[in-house]
């Protein structure tokens, strides 16, 4: 969206911000979690769930 839509840039705070991250962190690890307990869920995902996993299982 533009600025031209009459919408004007907005500043997130960085507590928010900060916060917001460490959402998405916790639901990445309890995603990788679901998908390492459960393969066939995995495979459900897709080539970018698998290639996802197999980056964790290479380190």
């Amino acid at each position: 969206m533009s600025e031209s839509d009459g919408e004007a840039r907005k500043v997130i705070p960085q507590e928010l911000m900060l916060v917001r991250l460490a959402q998405s962190e916790q639901m990445r690890e309890f995603f990788i979690q679901m998908w390492l307990q459960n393969p066939a869920l995995a495979q459900q995902g897709g080539a970018r769930v698998q290639s996802l996993l197999t980056a964790l299982a290479s380190k």
